[in-house]
């Protein structure tokens, strides 16, 4: 009898595991077999699937950069004219506000190394001269809107430099960030903080020395942050909220300064403290790791591949979250690669995460796979979208627009882990002040988080106009809510004969227990939640303003002071 159970136990667990392996299936799609390469999701044409972006090196061919139209799960090469490139590095991202995605792109072609911006016209691609900077091989690039003027600036790494260049209407200039000259790098763009601005990782070879970075964006100037984030090359970080209390967490693989593969999960504590967790996962370098939820379980997974310890071992594995940090390889069987990306992206549009996955295989020979996620073997059920977001308000103060709305709920995603997509525009439905890269039906273009992370609450200084503006909600598969119901705002200083504020406010931020605000000239002062509700008013008529703030909840508050007819308006956060 014993015996008996013992072999059931024994066949339920290889049955399991059987089950477990077959949740990935390998796609007959016709992509190119590309190594040193470099891909991302993003729908170009907004019809409402995803497109691929591919570059890298054939072997057999000359080096490419393809754009493949997905029609129903079938993939075609535009023939976009785009040069070819390996040892590279891809992004979409929408830099002209116009409602569609272009790329930025840089690498080494069959002539030079070069960075490349192409603006879409009409699902048409054309080479802008931008001025940015030749990086060439094993270079790294991210959108992200530093400024917060509503536009995405550039940040791109590589050729033992990292720069950030804002966009103004299409001009980019280099801010000087002082950010450290990197090579065979990886950068990211992560509100870490949750003080509404985006925040930097960098990591990369300074020229024998490696680094790990976290740069603390301050009103646009950056400012390393002692995060002791073990120093890498040569791999791949992603921001996310792996374990659903309101701040990105980061995931980092790639070379130490001995260059030995490594796996790292940094948990987010607060007050710039990050704890080095160490997953029961393959060490990998010359790869990638991202989170996605691939079950619809409301927490974020892995997918990681590239080189591991053993010498010419590769290998590519999905990891289940299970909480607090623990993660289960599903053993998804599929191919091992290096010197390449990875990638979610629900390219079939039945609700769950497929993988794409390219690079070197072990054989030395190019690979490109797409697996198609199967669901049914598994529990989950198809993901559905999050709830629409509603309270929406804004606030105006001479030029300063400050934008709220409330946390929303999700089928699977917990409240706290859903992050939110803004967008803004100068006529209804609108676009072209702040781009959300999703379709007017909340449609996602890209494979990514949206621009507000996981805050509810945004500020942003404005010409005088009519604005129009929304919110969506997405969840850590990348489905996105409808948007809310549009609001509109107008920003009237100069008609009104208000002087320009000359109150100047500062404050200790981010704050803990007490909040203190001081002016330079005497103000009343009060502050506000990211809902709108009073926490604090002071009305005496100083330059100096304390506040007890040890039972206030954390999270984002704005500081409005007044001094006869001048106002101005300050955002602060509150930390664990």
């Amino acid at each position: 009898m014993i015996k008996k159970i013992y072999l059931l136990a024994f066949f339920t667990l290889i049955v399991h595991q059987f089950a477990f392996s077959q949740e990935f299936t390998l796609q007959s799609a016709g992509l190119l077999n590309v190594g040193r390469s470099s891909q991302a999701w993003g729908d170009y044409d907004t019809d409402g699937d995803l497109d691929l972006l591919l570059s890298g090196d054939p072997v057999s061919a000359p080096y490419v950069l393809k754009i493949y139209h997905n029609d129903a799960g079938t993939f075609t090469d535009i023939d976009a004219n785009l040069t070819g490139i390996y040892n590279s590095a891809v992004t979409w991202g929408d830099f002209d506000n116009d409602g569609d995605l272009d790329i930025l792109a840089t690498g080494r072609s069959a002539s030079n190394s070069k960075t490349w911006l192409y603006r879409n016209k009409n699902g048409e691609f054309v080479a802008v001269n931008a001025g940015l900077p030749d990086i060439g091989s094993d270079g790294a690039v991210a959108w992200g809107d530093y400024d917060g003027d509503g536009d995405l600036d550039a940040l791109i790494a590589g050729n033992y430099s990292c720069r950030i260049f804002n966009n103004d209407a299409g001009t980019f200039t280099d801010i000087n960030a002082g950010l450290p000259p990197v090579s065979n790098c990886w950068v990211d763009w992560g509100d870490y903080d949750n003080d509404g601005d985006q925040d930097v990782f960098v990591m990369g070879d300074m020229g024998g020395i490696l680094t790990s970075s976290i740069f603390r964006n301050d009103k646009s100037t950056f400012t390393e942050v002692p995060a002791d984030i073990l120093p890498m090359c040569a791999g791949s970080a992603s921001w996310c909220d792996a374990d659903n209390d309101l701040d990105l967490d980061l995931i980092v693989c790639g070379f130490d300064e001995y260059l030995e593969p490594n796996t790292l999960i940094y948990q987010n504590l607060g007050e710039m403290q990050f704890l080095c967790m160490i997953p029961d996962m393959v060490k990998t370098a010359l790869g990638t790791a991202c989170w996605g939820d691939y079950d619809n379980d409301g927490d974020a997974d892995v997918l990681l591949t590239g080189q591991n310890p053993a010498c010419g071992s590769l290998s590519s594995h999905v990891y289940r979250n299970d909480g607090g940090f623990f993660f289960t390889d599903i053993n998804a069987n599929l191919a091992g690669a290096e010197r390449g990306a990875a990638a979610w992206g629900d390219y079939d549009n039945d609700g769950d995460l497929d993988i794409v996955i390219s690079g070197i295989s072990g054989s030395g020979s190019p690979v490109t796979a797409l697996y198609r996620n199967n669901m049914g073997s598994n529990t989950f059920q198809p993901n559905l979208p999050p709830e629409i977001p509603a309270g929406l308000v804004s606030t105006v103060s001479a030029h300063h627009v400050s934008l709220n709305w409330n946390h929303v709920t999700d089928n699977n995603t917990p409240a706290s882990a859903v992050n939110y997509n803004l967008r803004i525009g100068k006529v209804p439905g609108g676009n072209d002040v702040m781009p959300a890269m999703s379709s007017a039906d909340g449609t996602r273009l890209v494979t990514m988080p949206g621009n507000m992370t996981n805050d509810t609450a945004w500020s942003l200084s404005l010409p005088d106009g009519t604005y129009y503006w929304s919110v969506q909600a997405l969840d850590h598969s990348f489905a996105g809510s409808q948007f809310a119901g549009e609001q509109q705002f107008t920003v009237l200083n100069v008609s009104t004969g208000k002087p320009q504020s000359t109150v100047c406010l500062t404050a200790n931020n981010p704050f803990k227990d007490q909040l203190i605000v001081q002016s330079q000239k005497n103000c009343s002062v009060e502050v506000r939640d990211s809902n709108g509700r009073l926490t604090g008013r002071s009305v005496n008529h100083s330059k100096f303003h304390q506040f007890d703030t040890s039972c206030w909840q954390t999270g984002v508050y704005f500081i409005k002071s007044s001094a006869g007819n001048e106002e101005f308006v300050l955002k602060v956060v509150k930390s664990h």
